[in-house]
């Protein structure tokens, strides 16, 4: 079992590496693949503070940092993608 920090700084990278890619792409991508991502990124945040609330006995004060952290970027990924969504160009 990956113990709740290993898989906060999983998700925090993936998150920030599609966010990475994404800023430097020159072609917008289709804007189902950005419906998926807000709903990647919402629901990975979700899962994240759902599970420290659940189970905080799992959770270290670090991995309580790194899923707050984790949360927060889910959030802000969100709102890029979603933007990008409803962007009209």
């Amino acid at each position: 079992m990956i113990p709740p920090s290993g898989f906060a700084i999983a998700a925090l990278t993936v998150m920030l590496w599609i966010l990475w890619s994404d800023s430097i792409r020159s072609r917008r991508a289709s804007q189902v693949l950005y419906a998926m991502r807000v709903a990647l990124y919402l629901v990975v945040a979700a899962v994240l503070v759902l599970n420290r609330v659940r189970y905080p006995y799992l959770f270290s004060s670090t991995a309580t940092v790194l899923v707050a952290l984790t949360a927060a970027v889910g959030l802000f990924g969100a709102f890029w993608f979603g933007r990008r969504l409803v962007r009209r160009v």
